[in-house]
């Protein structure tokens, strides 16, 4: 992905730490993770935000393109955890995260390579279920997640290096999936968290075809017709602080 969506990532981070600061300055009730206190009393804290990191493994599922190969990318954004109840064993999570994901593509026998690059908004909502009753527990968390499609390109090479072939590709914007994980508390308010997220919605559209656009013709991965589908799959390590 090029610099300024780098930069923009580095300032979605800066204004997340900044929301953070103001709320734990101005609402009594909201702790700072990076002070949290591991006291379970009907006083305590009843909601928590924060800043996240993510690492991701992404990938195609679906019929339009050929040898889909994982695609490594990386994500941040913000956490709000809510206790639902008084023993605090189930909670409300959401996020809003910006994510990069997609798919690499390998030609046989070659060592040129392609790859599709999505970014993405994504709002995951999640109810977080506790699994163990010690001072650090684990979480099971079930949700689902809107993401949003604001940018796309396709890059292909050789070796580790490529070049920006087409940005704008014509998938639709928005994106449904359901998610699975669990998140493990680790001290000093910060937790490591693991997802598995699938796209519901088949996100390809007849406009990859070479006859209605020919700048898809000789692109690699070849751009099948219409009746072909693609579906997001992702599996994210994050850090939440």
């Amino acid at each position: 992905h090029s610099m300024r969506f780098k930069y923009f990532t580095l300032i979605l981070l800066f204004t997340c730490s900044a929301f953070v600061k103001a709320q734990t300055d101005t609402i009594g009730y909201i702790e700072s993770p990076l002070q949290q206190q591991n006291i379970d009393t009907d006083d305590n804290i009843k909601t928590k935000l924060g800043v996240k990191f993510t690492l991701g493994g992404h990938t195609f599922r679906g019929s339009a393109f050929d040898n889909a190969h994982p695609l490594f990318g990386f994500g941040a954004g913000m956490y709000n955890i809510i206790d639902l109840n008084k023993k605090k064993s189930l909670k409300l999570q959401w996020e809003l995260n910006l994510t990069f994901k997609g798919s690499k593509f390998a030609k046989p026998n070659d060592t040129s390579f392609s790859k599709i690059s999505l970014s993405y908004f994504e709002l995951p909502v999640y109810l977080s279920i506790k699994l163990s009753k010690n001072k650090l527990p684990a979480h099971l968390i079930v949700g689902a997640q809107l993401g949003y499609l604001f940018k796309s390109s396709i890059t292909q090479g050789f070796g580790q290096y490529g070049e920006v072939k087409l940005n704008g590709l014509p998938f639709k914007s928005f994106d449904f999936s359901p998610a699975i994980g669990f998140r493990k508390e680790l001290g000093s308010g910060i937790s490591m968290q693991f997802t598995t997220k699938y796209g519901m919605v088949n996100i390809y559209t007849d406009k990859f075809d070479p006859t209605v656009d020919e700048r898809y013709k000789g692109i690699y991965p070849v751009f099948k017709n219409g009746t072909h589908d693609v579906h997001n799959l992702s599996f994210e390590l994050a850090f939440l602080f």
